[in-house]
């Protein structure tokens, strides 16, 4: 390649995996970059990729570390981590921090790679590791030992993966004894657990049912605890039937496969058998006698001489108690490793699946029972990741999980508090879990959370969810000032959305919101709203302004808040002034200077007129006109305007929309209580018309007001009371009308031609002549009317008195 010809070199970094140093407090970034070179029109000349690692250390880790904290500062300051990643980053700073405050847990190796009993682990000498395992009890220990020592450094995790014969006895040695020693089970359950940190190695684990296996042994050593500590406190022994359920209900699981009846011999390395006992055989039965002793100690030493029991009736009480916690601290690391290791390969959704229909579910909650916070971090995590599902919240809600989580919050240990914080937060997505937190008193408990800045963000999210039931207001009535001061001193965060958005749900409840609006609290809200001009903190205004005890206390904020419904450009804020200003029912309030001095007529009216407006703000604007209607100087400057106009052009619009034509309806009533307005309405409009088809309108409440309305032009105008009498008795009758309409008679022979017909079609009513009243009385046959023509108007009799007969019925009292 000529240098001439090169213009510019490309790098493209892909970020990988994230792994643990093995040796120091350190996070390993595996990424690949991709470097071209490129010639003229961006050409690749050149290219070359390789796959590098990044180091990052962290040496000030500690007992006092912020896990959460640390994995922000890592990723803000790493570009190689995308911010989705935050959480696995803060799982494996965790991670760091356990190991360096535990170190190297008992039977473990230290730095150098060597046991507490001074062997060190080879991975030359792999072979005679594998030859331990077809040994005695203490053997196949000894073995699993060294073995786990080597899998713990993640270099060797490739080699052993590609020894089957390493993996297949591990599986089998698992799969056979693990009832028979906690110490193997667990060196083999975390043997496994090394290669379920990597997903390439999962296959290893599904291949051998080791996650299986590990369902069994959480079930066994679950029951057996409870046995356990039924016999320290000397009540009744539990039942003992399992919480894991079986996959095939007619077959037997692979842990639960019958032992073969013949004891299994021991292997010596030799390979020659008859050697044990050739040096102790002095005859043929006590050749056999010796022969027999290994045997058997070889395949029932843990059941005859087991540490694992506290059935020794030699043991003093106080030895009970000793060798009870022992054990306890043993089975829950064994534990910890089993959960962990399930928690690792249920990234897979098919296996999670599985794990759901063996109930892993009800093997968690058990857990929680315990104390061991390390244990209880795994289980709530693990919790949390399977809450998101449906299936397995109705579980945890079958369990009680609610009941058994307020532990949890006061314990000492800030990660197990944050983490059930969040597990709190997916299961308060279900309406039957969320009552059940408000029942059981959790809102205290999490808002005394809310001043500590590792768990602000989510009890917020929580207490959001929570405030969604009524039932809850009045355990916020204690701290909603607390809320609001926080408030006020964060605006403009973006965590604050969470914040303002709780406040705005409190702010429903009268109780609640007449709290917040104390010691100028009111004033505080409002600079700060029309500071950052936030919209969200002015649907919190506008909901505080729903209280009428409150309203008053806005009079003073009327001007700055006409001024910035004018003037603004942001729709939303706009809305929310809007409906501070609808909610302001003061009678003295002059809303005609207000109307007049921020020429909020034109802009009224350029807003409804144009047809792309936001219907949000169109619904808020005519609500808007019917509170400023109340006032007869605003109520006139709004027919002079010629509003009630666009009103109607927007009820042609809009009436597929039933809160915009009932708002405008109500206007239309608002108005013509003032006697001035009546006229105008009447003469100068078609609002009586529009009001007249509205009688016919499915939604109740609109047939109501407009019923009311035309009640009042009737008062005010002859001419349309008997068009609205007419009109609203076709409307109560109209369906009595309809039949009439549809009515097919054929006139009969013997029939009259005069004889009027068994029913009156419409027809027939708007033609026919009504005769008075008093005319009937005077007559004493009917016949003689047969040749009299009647021509007397039936509604003008008695000067217009007779308005009252049709009254103004409701279909629904009928």
């Amino acid at each position: 390649m000529e240098p001439e010809v090169a213009k510019f070199m490309r790098t493209e970094r892909k970020p990988g995996s994230l792994d643990v140093h093995p040796n120091i407090d350190a996070i390993v970034l595996h990424y690949d970059i991709d470097v071209q070179i490129l010639g003229p029109k961006d050409n690749p000349l050149y290219g070359e990729k390789k796959t590098l690692k990044k180091i990052i250390e962290l040496p000030m880790i500690n007992s006092r570390t912020d896990c959460h904290s640390v994995a922000k500062e890592v990723v803000n300051q790493c570009d190689l981590i995308h911010h989705a990643r935050t959480s696995e980053v803060e799982q494996i700073i965790y991670y760091l921090k356990k190991r360096k405050l535990h170190g190297p847990a008992k039977g473990d190796y230290d730095k150098n790679g060597e046991t507490n009993n001074g062997m060190e682990a080879n991975y030359n000498n792999l072979t005679d590791y594998i030859d331990l395992l077809y040994e005695g009890m203490s053997e196949k220990i000894k073995g699993a030992q060294l073995i786990q020592a080597l899998a713990r450094d993640p270099e060797n995790l490739e080699a052993l993966s590609k020894n089957e014969t390493l993996i297949s006895a591990l599986g089998r040695v698992l799969r056979e004894d693990w009832k028979r020693s906690i110490s193997l089970s667990t060196h083999l359950v975390f043997t496994f657990f090394c290669f379920s940190m990597y997903s390439c190695f999962h296959y290893i684990i599904l291949k051998c049912k080791v996650g299986s296996i590990c369902m069994d042994i959480i079930d066994f050593e679950l029951r057996r605890y409870d046995k356990w500590k039924a016999e320290m406190e000397g009540g009744d022994v539990p039942s003992d039937h399992p919480i894991v359920k079986k996959t095939c209900p007619n077959s037997a699981s692979m842990s639960e496969i019958p032992r073969s009846r013949i004891p299994e011999p021991v292997r010596p390395k030799s390979g020659h058998f008859s050697d044990l006992n050739i040096k102790a055989a002095v005859d043929v039965n006590k050749a056999n006698t010796e022969i027999s002793k290994s045997i058997n100690g070889s395949v029932y030493d843990d059941l005859t001489m087991s540490m694992e029991s506290l059935d020794d009736k030699q043991l003093t009480p106080e030895q009970k108690v000793k060798r009870f916690r022992t054990l306890i601290k043993k089975q829950e690391h064994l534990l910890r490793v089993a959960y962990y290791l399930l928690l690792n390969i249920a990234e897979d959704e098919t296996v999670e699946e599985k794990m759901s229909k063996r109930n892993i579910v009800g093997l968690l909650v058990k857990a929680l029972e315990r104390n061991n916070d390390d244990l209880l971090i795994l289980v709530i995590t693990f919790l949390k990741k399977l809450s998101i599902m449906q299936c397995n919240k109705d579980v945890m809600a079958n369990y009680n999980i609610v009941e058994k989580l307020p532990k949890m919050l006061t314990s000492k240990s800030a990660d197990l508090v944050h983490l059930t914080l969040k597990l709190l937060f997916n299961l308060s997505f279900d309406n039957k879990l969320r009552s059940k937190m408000i029942k059981n008193g959790f809102i205290p408990k999490v808002i005394n959370f809310m001043g500590d800045d590792r768990h602000q963000e989510v009890v917020l999210k929580l207490l959001y969810q929570i405030s969604y039931d009524e039932d809850s207001k009045h355990y916020f009535a204690e701290s909603v000032e607390f809320i609001i001061d926080m408030l006020l001193l964060n605006v403009g965060n973006e965590g604050d959305k969470v914040m303002i958005a709780l406040c705005v749900n409190l702010a429903a409840y009268p109780e609640i919101s007449q709290l917040m609006v104390k010691e100028s609290r009111l004033r505080s809200l409002i600079t700060r709203a029309f500071t950052f001009e936030d919209s969200m903190l002015m649907k919190l205004i506008h909901n505080i302004s729903r209280n009428l005890l409150v309203c008053p206390s806005f009079i003073e904020f009327v001007g700055d808040i006409s001024k910035a419904v004018v003037e603004s450009k942001d729709l939303d804020f706009v809305t929310e002034s809007i409906g501070v200003l609808s909610n302001l029912h003061l009678p003295d309030l002059d809303w005609a200077e207000i109307f007049k001095h921020f020429g909020m007529a034109n802009w009224i009216k350029q807003i409804i007129s144009i047809n792309n407006t936001d219907p949000e703000l169109v619904l808020q604007v005519i609500v808007l006109l019917g509170t400023a209607a109340a006032d007869e100087n605003c109520a006139q400057l709004i027919c002079e305007s010629g509003i009630i106009s666009t009103l109607i052009d927007l009820l042609k619009t809009h009436q597929e929309d039933d809160e915009i034509v009932l708002q405008i309806v109500y206007v239309f009533y608002v108005t013509l209580w003032l006697e001035n307005n009546v006229d105008y309405l009447i003469s100068k409009t078609d609002v009586p018309a529009y009001l007249i088809d509205l009688l016919q309108d499915n939604n109740k409440n609109i047939r109501k007001i407009c019923n009311l309305c035309l009640n009042i032009i009737s008062e005010h105008d002859g001419s349309w009371a008997d068009r609205i009498r007419i009109e609203k008795f076709r409307h109560h009758n109209a369906q009595w009308l309809q039949m009439v309409d549809s009515q097919q008679l054929e006139p009969e022979e013997e029939e009259e031609e005069d004889e009027l017909p068994p029913y009156l079609n419409t027809e027939y009513l708007s033609q026919a002549v009504v005769r008075p009243v008093t005319a009937v009385n005077k007559m004493n046959d009917m016949d003689l009317l047969e040749d009299k023509e009647v021509d007397y108007d039936y509604f003008a009799s008695n000067g217009g008195n007779n308005l009252d007969i049709i009254e103004d019925y409701d279909m629904e009292d009928l």
